[in-house]
């Protein structure tokens, strides 16, 4: 009984470092085989489109959602005609005002996109330079997953990744990484990283890395969580 109790004894500690061996095995294969990061996201080109000349919005029936297609007239704005002109010669003026009649000027869809934020409506005067509409470009959807500082130097561009999308649950995206930023992500922060003297703290930086995509004729929407596994060995 004694001897059968120490054979299993025996049976049990090994089969537990067998155990804990393929732990740290895997652990260790996923840190030296890939860069992983869940501080990604969905992206997209946004494209804002503003008013060329002051005047008053018309005949535009925008709304959020809306698919454009580029060249397309989705509105107009009404250009008051010119101010008036007066002309003499000696002590005798004559007053004549100007025959010039209001203008319309097409607001153009500048590419094929989904409208994604409406910042004006009809009948509101805008002046030349005003935001009217932001569109984006969902057939050109990248990811940007930000990589610790300590982990970057093995990324680089060309390298495969796995990239899981929060809003599609249990689907593995394939994508590639295109470009590496030169810069951190808090770089151009409006907000100062930098600690007054015997405060410092320091924070790990992050840089962004774009990747992209095969949507795999899923609809992937700027701002969406992802997770990022880059293959780099």
């Amino acid at each position: 009984m004694k001897q059968n109790r120490i054979i299993l004894i025996n049976i049990l500690i090994i089969v537990a470092l067998i155990l804990v061996g393929g732990i740290i095995a895997y652990y260790w294969t996923q840190s030296y085989d890939y860069v992983s990061t869940q501080d990604a996201s969905i992206s997209a080109p946004s494209i804002p489109v503003a008013a060329t000349q002051s005047g008053t919005l018309e005949s535009s029936g925008i709304h959020i959602g809306q698919r454009l297609t580029k060249g397309e007239v989705i509105g107009q704005v009404l250009v008051p005609p010119s101010a008036s002109s007066s002309s003499g010669t000696g002590k005798t003026k004559s007053a004549a005002k100007a025959s010039v009649t209001p203008s319309t000027v097409n607001i153009v869809a500048p590419a094929n996109g989904m409208v994604a934020n409406v910042a004006t409506q009809n009948g509101q005067t805008v002046a030349a330079g005003t935001p009217i509409f932001t569109m984006v470009q969902l057939s050109q959807v990248t990811v940007v997953a930000n990589i610790p500082e300590s982990k970057i130097r093995n990324v680089s561009a060309g390298q495969s990744a796995t990239i899981y999308v929060d809003a599609h649950p249990g689907v593995a995206f394939s994508g590639t990484v295109e470009a590496i930023s030169p810069t951190t992500q808090s770089f151009f922060s409006l907000i100062p990283t930098a600690a007054t003297a015997g405060t410092y703290t320091k924070v790990t930086q992050r840089i962004p890395v774009t990747l992209s995509i095969d949507a795999a004729g899923y609809t992937l929407l700027p701002g969406e969580n992802a997770e990022v596994k880059i293959t780099v060995h």
